[in-house]
């Protein structure tokens, strides 16, 4: 199925809006990465489990991207994917 993502992994991530579209993303945090005071505090969403990540999102817009946590492996929107070599 699914290699276990670590941070800075690069990934692809379908958006929940509009065209859903699939952009470049980036694992900010991952099981093993996220810092449990951060969570208690609130200050950053838990994870689900071991395939839930926290991503920065590129985009081609002038802000540069954004932010989205917890987000499961899948190809439907707002989930992320490993990119597909071609050629």
């Amino acid at each position: 199925m699914y290699r276990i993502p670590v941070t800075g992994d690069i990934v692809r991530y379908r958006g929940k809006q509009g065209l859903h579209a699939v952009r470049a993303a980036i694992v900010t945090a991952d099981v093993t990465t996220l810092d449990p005071r951060g969570v208690e505090v609130g200050a950053v969403p838990a994870l689900d489990d071991a395939f839930h990540v926290h991503l920065w999102v590129f985009t081609p817009g002038q802000l540069g991207g954004f932010h989205e946590f917890n987000i499961p492996p899948g190809e439907d929107p707002g989930t992320w994917h490993w990119p597909v070599a071609t050629g």
